[in-house]
């Protein structure tokens, strides 16, 4: 495959999506990673072939600084994009960790959730060790202050999901500045931790044991919504009752990773399973645009650019 960078500079309203191109035939979750860029109406303008990465690229994030945040937490890998250049740079001095998620506090500290959590590595695929044990994660959260140092790390309480091997796979932090919510992907729950005080919550929400109560994402609506990616729908929550206030259809299931559009009537929503990127109007469900990646189980992450 010709690997061909033809990012451009990113302009408001552009949609970035992180599909590695799967291609290891020894490991399902190794590949070519890339970030495909969109524009509101997902319009192809470009792609860009991530270099230290060696599976999955998930987690897309843009910081404070409008730079855009992506992790492969099969290798413990953070890096950032430049939106203007489009240029690659790798994250030093974090933990050598599953990371996928970061969240920002007021003063600039930064939140990041571990993915994994086993005592082995997993099968199909290679995940880096974190001790000599063997062990590839323990689901913690970590807090760094705003020059990047590792001042928390605390064992919240974790699901495993159906495979039995995750740990914070999504998180959000609210406004309050200290309670971060998150999910174990497959899991039946949305948990509170709060991270000033470093102590385990009571849950947000929880929802039947099995595919039904499944939760996959969570995410904020540029207008301070909370999302909850279900796999077939998405719910928007009371962020301090876990009431559901409304619910947004879609087609089939694995729709997981979301991203709330920057008019505050539409979804990006990417299906794990299919490779589908779509977007899906708020009000009714329609799906309004839609782009077939014909890449199954490696959509891993999208973030609408504010500018």
């Amino acid at each position: 495959m010709e690997k061909e960078n033809t990012i451009q500079p990113f302009e408001t309203g552009d949609v970035i999506v992180a599909c590695t191109v799967r291609n290891n035939p020894d490991d399902d979750h190794a590949g070519d990673g890339r970030v495909l860029q969109y524009d509101a109406d997902l319009n192809e303008k470009g792609v860009l072939w991530i270099e230290n990465t060696t599976h999955l690229v998930n987690g897309l994030t843009f910081g404070p600084d409008n730079m855009l945040w992506a992790f492969d937490q099969h290798i413990h890998v953070a890096i950032k994009i430049d939106p203007k250049t489009g240029t690659e740079h790798l994250v030093e001095g974090l933990v050598p960790r599953s990371l996928s998620s970061v969240n920002f506090m007021a003063d600039g500290s930064m939140i990041f959730g571990e993915h994994l959590c086993r005592d082995k590595d997993l099968p199909g695929t290679h995940a880096k060790a974190i001790n000599d044990s063997g062990a590839i994660g323990e689901g913690k959260i970590f807090k760094f202050d705003p020059a990047g140092k590792l001042v928390a790390e605390w064992q919240p309480e974790v699901h495993g999901g159906i495979a039995g091997f995750l740990g914070v796979t999504s998180a959000v932090l609210l406004p309050d500045d200290r309670t971060l919510l998150y999910v174990t992907e497959t899991s039946n729950e949305v948990r509170r931790f709060d991270v000033v005080d470093g102590k385990q919550l009571s849950p947000l929400a929880t929802y039947p044991e099995g595919r039904e109560g499944f939760v996959f994402f969570l995410a904020f609506m540029p207008d301070g919504r909370l999302m909850l990616s279900r796999g077939a729908h998405i719910e928007f929550l009371d962020p301090e009752s876990g009431e559901v206030l409304q619910t947004v259809p879609q087609e089939g299931f694995g729709w997981a990773v979301i991203s709330g559009a920057n008019d505050n009537e539409h979804i990006y929503s990417g299906n794990f399973f299919t490779g589908e990127i779509a977007k899906f109007r708020i009000s009714d469900g329609a799906k309004v645009a839609s782009v077939e990646l014909h890449a199954e189980r490696a959509l891993a992450g999208v973030a609408q650019y504010c500018g």
